[in-house]
């Protein structure tokens, strides 16, 4: 319970800073259940979605943000449920040279389910982030996360991908992807990372990075994985 309210201080706070920064916004929430917020932006931009419920459950939080020519996208996606189901969504796409994306996905639920997904991409010489974190008690807790990035031309391309799912007494599933190309002189990077946490509780993580040099690239890639 100390966990599940932790997670509903971040959501407050998150949605302090997003009406504070952020472009597009939509916030929604209920003390006695069914919470659901969309937010979308268009060029450089920075996307929020905030959703609570409680005591009744279900919050669902849901963003799409895509920076075009060069632009900036950037998002955040939380949701939390009292009595449990929480969906939490966020995608973010950066294109043209210099591109930026960059995704933060969080769902909490207490007494159910909660599943969040992130997925950044950033197509030209840019970097991608993409996280995704997942908390559920006596229930089920799942978190997907995946970043891409290209880079042409001796430009750099970036993709870091993390994604955590802590279930009390539940099962929890974490999986992670990275993806890095470089092309004609580029380099790539990649990094990926999946955790699952929790104790008394089925867990699972899935790590993998791939990244690819062609026509004189250069490319690393990691991947990390821990169940504890």
């Amino acid at each position: 319970m100390k966990r599940f309210a932790l997670t509903l201080a971040c959501v407050a706070v998150l949605g302090l800073a997003a009406e504070v920064h952020a472009q597009v916004v939509a916030e929604s929430y209920s003390n006695g259940g069914v919470a659901t917020s969309n937010a979308t932006g268009y060029g450089n931009t920075q996307v929020n979605a905030i959703s609570s419920a409680t005591n009744g459950g279900r919050a669902h939080a849901e963003i799409v943000g895509d920076g075009r020519f060069g632009g900036r996208a950037t998002g955040s996606s939380i949701a939390a449920a009292n009595a449990g189901v929480a969906v939490s969504r966020g995608e973010s796409v950066a294109r043209g040279w210099g591109a930026r994306s960059h995704v933060e996905s969080v769902a909490g639920a207490d007494h159910g389910v909660a599943i969040s997904n992130g997925s950044a991409r950033a197509l030209g010489n840019g970097l991608a982030i993409s996280r995704s974190n997942a908390f559920g008690t006596r229930g089920f807790a799942r978190s997907d996360s995946r970043a891409n990035a290209r880079g042409l031309f001796g430009g750099r391309a970036v993709a870091v991908s993390d994604s955590t799912a802590d279930a009390l007494f539940g099962r929890a599933t974490s999986r992670s992807q990275a993806n890095a190309t470089g092309l004609f002189g580029g380099r790539a990077v990649s990094r990926s990372e999946a955790i699952g946490l929790g104790w008394g509780r089925n867990r699972n993580a899935d790590a993998r990075a791939n990244s690819e040099a062609r026509w004189g690239g250069s490319s690393q890639s990691d991947a990390f994985h821990l169940d504890f």
